[in-house]
Order: C-alpha cells, then structure tokens, then sequence
C-alpha cells in the first residue's frame, strides 16, 4: 500500500532507494542509533543504507494496514529529515508500535510530534486500530517527551519487548485529539 500524508510542513511518504544518502544521516548516526529498538549498530555507509531501504520497499505491499515504514520530508525544500513506522511489537501478535526517527540537525523542530500525529490520524481512521504504543529506553528524554507531547499515557516498565529495557506509552484512539 502506497501512503502519502501531509502537514502543514510535512510529507510522509514511502522510502524509495534515492534517499539512501538522507536515510544514511539518520540511520548512520550514532546519536539516532544509540537509542533504536531492536538494538541495532548505526548504518555505516550509503551501500548498505540502499540495501536496509530495498529491503523495507519490498516489504512494505505486505504489512497489514496501519503497519509500514516512511521517510518524513520537508514540504518547502523535499529534505528527507526523518523515519516512521508502525509495526507490531514482539510477540508480534496485537500491540502495535509507533516509532519516529529524525537526523539529529532536524532535532528542535517539531518534526516527530508532528508527523507522528499525522501518522496517528491515519492510524486510527483508516487502519483499524484503538490503540499504539511508544516504546523508549529510559534515558532516551527526547523519546519520551514526544510521546508525552502526542499525549500518550505511561503505562510502565518491561523487558518483555526486543530483550531491552524499555518505559511504554499508549495512547488509545478514543482519547486521541488530533
């Protein structure tokens, strides 16, 4: 499925392997890397980042609605400035995950809440789901205050996801305020 979202200052499209160098400034920098769950090492060139993103291209016709991965761009210049995705939590079964990742010189600007609520909208009016879940590591204070900005609730602590320790927010589509 082919998604396109926009805000005021954002598109959120499907990757396509031309942003292979943007995605690399995400997914290659150590300080983004750092703080992804599953733990991952940070992509350490343009190659491999072409791969990761053929990769997700092809799997994208086969997740289940709301489930997939984005790249965020910027309206007015087209700038790839970040990642979303939607994917089901390990044991893979129901609890649905909302992730953003943004390139650090993209950091300050809004740009995760305001995807992600975009993101959210579409969630929860087209893909038949109540509720999402934000999952960060506790140190990870930039994570977590988007979820609190996106107006998820804490709902605690557990190692049960991806073998980390992670703190857990949701927030279900009936107190959800686009």
């Amino acid at each position: 499925m082919t998604l396109t979202l926009q805000t005021d200052r954002l598109l959120i499209r499907d990757w396509e392997e031309d942003d292979a160098d943007a995605a690399l400034e995400i997914y290659g920098s150590a300080d983004v890397a750092q703080w992804l769950s599953p733990a991952i090492d940070k992509v350490t060139d343009a190659a491999t980042m072409r791969v990761i993103l053929q990769a997700w291209i092809e799997a994208q016709p086969n997740f289940v609605v709301p489930a997939g991965r984005w790249a965020v761009t910027r309206k007015d210049d087209g700038e790839v400035v970040g990642g979303l995705l939607i994917r089901l939590l390990p044991p893979y079964e129901e609890d649905l995950e909302i992730g953003w990742q943004l390139r650090p010189s993209a950091w300050g600007n809004g740009y995760a809440s305001e995807a992600s609520r975009a993101l959210m909208t579409w969630a929860f009016d087209e893909g038949a789901t109540d509720e999402l879940y934000a999952v960060a590591r506790p140190n990870n204070k930039r994570a977590i205050a988007t979820a609190k900005r996106l107006g998820m609730e804490w709902v605690g602590e557990t190692d049960k996801y991806y073998d980390l320790n992670l703190q857990v927010y949701r927030i279900r589509a009936s107190e959800f305020k686009d």
